[in-house]
């Protein structure tokens, strides 16, 4: 494959200064937490066919679990909301 040469590559300047704006708004913690040994052995498993880090795998997970959690507790309340009007147009 034909190498592209220096001159030919266009900088995104814009683009390059909103990925570094973001990454410093996401700030890491360290903390200590205990987890259950197979599910350690499952992250490190599907970290090594990734090759990411089982650690950045593990905050993928929890942040993808925390925006599931978000959307079924919205939907929950959306649901009640809906339960509650049915419920007055009964009674009246």
């Amino acid at each position: 494959m034909k190498q592209p040469k220096l001159n030919d590559l266009m900088i995104d300047r814009k683009g390059t200064r909103r990925m570094r704006a973001e990454a410093k708004i996401v700030r890491k913690v360290k903390i200590t937490i205990n987890i259950d040994q197979d599910s350690l052995d499952a992250l490190r498993a599907m970290a090594g066919k990734s090759g990411a880090s089982y650690q950045k795998l593990l905050n993928q997970v929890l942040r993808e679990g925390l925006k599931k959690r978000d959307s079924a507790d919205a939907r929950l309340d959306r649901i009640e909301r809906e339960l509650e009007q049915l419920k007055r147009k009964r009674v009246a």
